[in-house]
């Protein structure tokens, strides 16, 4: 009994033991868990040191850029990290013309990337990176971890390759519309956008995923060249878009000088290697692009105030840039954001906004050819088609004989004593009854038909038959029509009498001109039996 009462107890106990021993695990190992990721989280540190300045050390901080400056010529910089998972280090690529990484008096590779970008080693190491710069500027070195640079490259190259195809589209598809409007404000365009397309590229980089390092010098003189043709091709399409050299002529011109002048220096940076002479043309390109910008940006404001088409996009366009500019030439060091995709941003939806307005010219235009060419082809006395007109309307009923068959039939008008009623009761009673006969020519005829005004007193019709027994009946009460028109002067009557000469083809002719010369001698055929006897109608 007394064994199986201790049994019992024992029993509890290991449950309660094993409980707690369980229990005590779990403690342990959260708190082993939260150890761990404090440590892990409080390992890892990066400092970068410039050795060849006065500047103190910096740390550098996880996706956060730095703000040391690097000097025009060599530049050395120490970095010393400790870091669990290894990662990336990358920096700005444009002005450099050469960069390396020592670490153990090994040279390490750079990545494949638009930026400069190294690998980082898990562990604690220390590395000197050395920089060959053509300018002072600020390398922006950022620390990331593998994975987050690599997704936030694959982004950024993604959005700018959408950027750069946007900038083909619009070149080819401008210079098109170009081509067959013959304006010249769509080459000026498509050359300002080749120009801003190639400096963005050059800019962020994206050609050194294809070449190698040894041509970065080449690269930053065409970078160089490419802000020159940037600021020329964009004053000339501003001055040619927002017509400023019809409303300010002057300054239209100055402007272009400047934009000149601005190119001048871009070829002085590349052909001279001096730092007096690099900081005086720098300071020039960037201050005279950013008033240019600023008067192009005040006049688009006048512009679009007096209504001229285009202004208000050129005008919100422009004041993206102009902000960008801002941001770029007076406040160098206050935002990294800015600094680097401002520029990007402001293009792009410039880019759009300009391919807006010349969409917009584009449609005017087409709208003033279309007007233009009806007008062309129409008299503007009497409404009808004039012979231009007329030619190209008969030549689409030719083809249409020729694909389908049928019989043509020309009927040829001159009107009957028309010199009389000019010299009896003025040209503009003359004038009344043309338009009275073609009035009466376009209620008789089919839409499908061309009935047109050759000139003077003469008019034709030519209209398409599927059978030849269609053609007396419509000639017929044509002829009947045209003989019942009159017009009135002072209350008194005044009959307009025609001659029509009718010419049937069953097989297609050769041209107008065999169609034309086949309805006039009809028609004088008809004009010679007329003098003997009533009207009636000659078909040959």
């Amino acid at each position: 009994m007394a064994d199986k009462k201790n049994h019992k107890n024992t029993v509890p106990d290991i449950w309660q033991g094993g409980v707690k021993y369980v229990f005590l695990f779990f403690i342990y190992l959260i708190a082993f868990i939260s150890n761990a990721a404090d440590s892990s989280n409080a390992i890892d540190f990066c400092n970068i040191t410039p050795l060849n300045s006065q500047s103190p050390l910096s740390s550098l901080q996880p996706n956060t850029t730095s703000e040391l400056q690097a000097k025009r010529g060599t530049n050395q910089f120490q970095l010393n990290c400790l870091l669990q998972r290894g990662g990336v280090l990358s920096f700005l690529r444009p002005g450099l013309d050469d960069f390396t990484w020592q670490q153990n008096g090994v040279i390490k590779q750079p990545l494949k990337s638009a930026q400069v970008a190294f690998l980082m080693d898990s562990g604690n190491f220390t590395a000197i990176i050395t920089v060959e710069s053509k300018l002072n500027y600020t390398p922006r070195f950022k620390w990331q971890n593998t994975q987050v640079f690599f997704k936030e490259t694959q982004q950024h190259n993604l959005i700018m390759g959408a950027f750069y195809g946007l900038c083909i589209t619009l070149i080819f598809y401008v210079l098109i519309m170009g081509y067959r409007l013959h304006d010249k404000i769509f080459k000026l365009y498509s050359a300002y956008i080749f120009c801003i397309g190639s400096f963005i590229l050059l800019q962020e980089g994206q050609l050194y995923l294809f070449i190698t390092d040894n041509v970065s010098s080449l690269l930053f003189d065409l970078y160089l060249l490419s802000i020159g043709l940037t600021v020329l091709s964009a004053t000339w399409f501003m001055c040619a878009l927002l017509e400023l050299n019809n409303r300010w002529p002057k300054t239209s011109k100055v402007l272009k000088i400047m934009a000149g002048i601005v190119m001048c220096f871009s070829l002085i940076k590349i052909l001279f290697n001096n730092t007096l002479i690099w900081q005086i043309a720098g300071n020039i390109m960037a201050y005279g692009s950013l008033i240019i910008v600023t008067v192009i940006f005040v006049l688009a404001a006048q512009q679009a105030r007096k209504g001229i088409r285009e202004a208000t996009l050129v005008f919100v366009a422009l004041s993206l840039v102009l902000v960008s500019m801002i941001f770029r030439v007076l406040l160098i060091n206050q935002s990294p954001f800015m600094q680097r995709y401002g520029f990007i941003l402001a293009f792009a939806v410039e880019s759009f906004l300009l391919a807006v307005a010349v969409s917009r010219r584009i449609s005017r235009m087409r709208i003033a050819q279309k007007r233009a060419e009806t007008e062309a082809d129409y008299d503007h006395l009497c409404g009808i088609l004039n012979r231009r007109g007329w030619g190209k309307k008969s030549s689409e009923l030719i083809e249409l004989h020729a694909k389908k068959g049928g019989v043509l039939c020309l009927m040829y008008i001159d009107l009957d004593d028309f010199k009389q009623i000019n010299d009896n009761y003025g040209h503009a009673v003359g004038d009344e009854a043309l338009c009275k006969v073609a009035a009466s020519l376009k209620s008789i005829v089919r839409t499908s038909d061309a009935v047109g005004r050759l000139g003077g007193d003469e008019f034709v019709v030519l209209a398409h038959f599927y059978s030849k027994a269609q053609v007396s009946p419509k000639t017929h009460h044509l002829k009947i029509e045209l003989d019942k028109l009159a017009i009135t002067h002072n209350d008194q009557p005044i009959a307009i009498k025609a001659s029509i000469g009718s010419s049937v083809f069953s097989e297609p002719p050769k041209n107008i001109d065999e169609i034309l010369k086949a309805g006039d001698t009809a028609m004088y055929h008809e004009k010679l039996q007329r003098k003997v006897k009533p009207l009636t109608l000659v078909d040959s």
